[in-house]
Parts: structure tokens; sequence; C-alpha cells
């Protein structure tokens, strides 16, 4: 029964989910078992640098199910949850069982538990499916023909979100790619501008399907409405008449948008930065067909104003007086053999085969930047929520006059961020850990 503010109980706890559904079934004899008294707890991971989904399925078993059911990675798996709001939708997925391990045997010998691994139907299809065929037009055409071609309609019916892309190529994929495969080589040439605001395509699976976006394109729709998520001190609540001082609207409790645990992974490396291309860095292309080389050069400064991004400053400053040294001369060195035969007539008007070496540092840049700095953090569980969402942490200057400042956020690690990868954890409660990245410096 639903109380006043549309939680499934009377009194909403801090993380509360509804389990609708969570069943394997066997492909081989029909059998069927129910899974949600069984589970110890559950791990569904979601990465934007993943095609796929994947789960970890810890189960306590009495009834030594992998000998009489049997369990033999030809499963599949059922789970529909969501966290217990009646406005918000469940998440229905559709996992395969591939490996069984972790076995533990009690001291009294009557019970075990394991670990069942899982993953999405995109991924465990894509391990029997080989291209070897030609393909010409945008890589957004493109993508949408692999997905078609090789994987059943509840992979990609309704479940496929794509951005287009300007580009016009003409490809051959080899025998030896899996589609996956395949789809992430073609993404690393799609784009939809090519000038300074040229931005990297990203292909990955979430809890609602497969998106196929410009990283610039995932950060404009997520900018929209940011989540909100503040840090404070463990003993100090965050009470539900705080929800519009804090600037945001939710339908959940505001305990839900307090951090639990916050862990920083990494804020700058400038080492790193400057032998990734992410400073500055040139390219000198050598065409084997007309046995010539050109040189290209690229500066983070040529870039950075028009470009989307999330934080405020640049990683290399010019008022460094040193600075020249290590930005003008392109700080990073590529070497890029190449052969531009492009297949092109009137009546196939293929024009950017060639077009790798005008993206090569543009896209080096972009990818090597993206994940400048990462945070890590623990909420309750939200099921809305996905790879991709913007964030807006706020966390207090550590500082003794804290109290007296009139920004009490800390710009170093407070601001957007967004969401590169999710554990969501189910057992008792349900949990979110979000790895949470922005493409350059809050200060």
């Amino acid at each position: 029964m639903a109380d006043g503010q549309g939680h499934g109980g009377s009194a909403l706890k801090a993380g509360d989910y509804k389990l609708e559904k969570f069943a394997m079934y066997s492909l081989i004899n029909g059998s069927t078992i129910d899974l949600s008294n069984m589970f110890r707890y559950i791990e569904v991971y979601e990465d934007i640098f993943s095609p796929y989904i994947t789960a970890k399925l810890y189960i306590e078993d009495a009834s030594n199910f992998p000998e009489r059911f049997p369990i033999v990675g030809q499963e599949k798996i059922e789970l529909s949850f969501k966290s217990d709001i009646n406005s918000l939708p469940l998440v229905e997925l559709v996992f395969r069982v591939y490996k069984l391990d972790g076995q533990q045997i009690s001291e009294t010998g009557k019970t075990q538990t394991y670990v069942l691994h899982l993953m999405s139907e995109a991924g465990y299809f894509n391990f029997s499916e080989y291209c070897g065929y030609a393909l010409n037009g945008s890589v957004t055409e493109m993508v949408k023909t692999i997905l078609h071609k090789h994987f059943p309609s509840s992979v990609w019916k309704d479940k496929v979100e794509v951005e287009d892309s300007s580009d016009n190529y003409s490809f051959v994929l080899p025998r030896s790619f899996t589609p996956l495969k395949a789809i992430s080589w073609l993404t690393s040439k799609a784009y939809s501008k090519t000038g300074v605001d040229y931005s990297p395509y990203l292909f990955y699976e979430t809890l609602d399907g497969h998106k196929f976006k410009s990283i610039s394109k995932i950060i404009e729709d997520g900018s929209r409405t940011p989540i909100k998520y503040v840090y404070t001190q463990a003993n100090i609540p965050l009470l539900e008449g705080e929800k519009e001082n804090l600037g945001f609207n939710s339908v959940l409790p505001s305990r839900y948008h307090k951090i639990q645990k916050i862990e920083e992974m990494s804020r700058f490396d400038a080492a790193s930065n400057i032998m990734n291309g992410v400073v500055s860095s040139n390219l000198v292309v050598h065409d084997l067909m007309r046995k010539e080389f050109r040189k290209s050069e690229l500066f983070e400064r040529d870039v950075f104003d028009t470009m989307k991004k999330l934080g405020s400053e640049t990683h290399f400053r010019d008022s460094d007086p040193e600075s020249s040294r290590v930005m003008e001369k392109g700080a990073a060195y590529y070497y890029l053999p190449t052969t531009p035969y492009t297949v092109h007539s009137k009546y196939n008007p293929i024009v950017d085969n060639t077009q790798v070496e005008s993206l090569f540092l543009k896209r080096n840049y972009h990818m090597n930047s993206f994940l400048t700095q990462r945070i890590m953090i623990q909420v309750f569980g939200d099921s809305r929520r996905r790879v991709g969402d913007i964030v807006s942490i706020s966390v207090p200057k550590p500082q003794s006059d804290v109290m007296y400042q009139y920004d009490r956020d800390d710009k170093n690690i407070s601001g957007e961020y967004m969401i590169t990868s999710i554990k969501h954890s189910i057992s008792g409660s349900y949990s979110c850990k979000y790895e949470l990245s922005r493409n350059c410096m809050g200060v």
C-alpha cells in the first residue's frame, strides 16, 4: 500500500526495492527455479565503454541445483525490479548464465554457496556470430544493420538509441570480427562534425538497451536535468525539508541524494596528459602509395573553448612561464602508415575512407581526456540511473572555517560529472555505486 508520497510501503526505508520477478529457466529441459528466496545478492554492472551489461549472482543453495537442475551455462535469467516508489517503472532484464565458480560447501555439508556469472543476450550471442561482408554509408546505418543481422529482435527492437552520424564510408568487415567488435571498430570512425567541435562516439549498453551517441551529445542530453548528490558527515542526515534549499526536485526522499561513501580515484596526472596527447600532440603520416609524409598538430587550447565538457579549466595552463617547453613542441608523437585508397565513383560516392588521418589526433585527445578526474560514490539505490547520466555533487571545503565561507563547495571535487559505470547491488537493500568522470579540471 502506497503512502502519501507514492512510496510502495507505508514507511519507506532507505534502500527499499520491489522485486517483481527473479527466475532461472533451463533451455535444455524446460525447468524453472524461483531465485527470489535463494539469492544472497546480485550485482549488475553497466559501463559506458562496454557493449553489453554483466552481472554476478551469489546463490545460497540447499538443493544442489548445479546437479539437479542442472546448471550448465545454457540458462536464461529474468529479473524485474525497481526502487520502491510507485511512480518509477520496472527495470526488466534478461541475462544468460555463462559461468559458475566460487563454490563453497558449508561445514555441515548440507548447503553450498556459488556465483553465477551473467551477461546480457547481446554479449551472449555475440560470441557465436561473425561478420565477413561489405557495408557502406554512415556508421549509424552500419550499426543498425549489424544489430539487425546478427541478433534477435529482443536485443534491438525499441531498445536502441542512436545519434545520426554525418560520415560516409565503404568498408569490408573481416570474417574474424564478431558483431560487437565490428561495431566498436566502426564507432572509432564515426563523427557528426569534423572541425574543432568534433566529438567521438561511444557504443554501450544500459539497463534500457544500447546507445550509439557522441560524448558531446551525451553531455548535452544529461545536462538538461542533472541529478544532485550531497556529501555530509556520516552522522548528519539530509532532511525532507532541505530539498528546495539544495536545489533539486526528486520523487525520492532527500536521503537518497546523500552520498554514503566517496572515494577519489584520480584528480589529474600531468605526466600522462603530456605523454598521451591531452596537452599537445603531433602526427606524422607515411603515405605508402604516394611515397610522401604529412604532418599535423593538435593543441588543447585549439579545441577547449568549443568542446562540450564537464569541469571548467584546461589540463595545462598558459600562465606557467615554462608552458611553451611542453605545449609548443607537440608533446605526444604518433606515426601512422597509410594507404589512402577509397572506393569512389559516380555510382559509389564514398569519400571518407581516409578520414582516419584527419580525426586521429582529435579522437586521441578526447578519449584520453575523458577520464581526467574520477571519483566513486555510493548512494541508496535509484533504479532510474544509467551510465551517461550527468550528476552534480556537492562536497564542502575540508577546512576549519568552512562555516564562514560564502561558497562552501570544494571546487576540486564538487561539480558536474558523467556516470561512466554503475554497480547496482541488490540484497537486503538496494544500493548503487557510481564511477563519476569529467573531462577537465574543476579549478
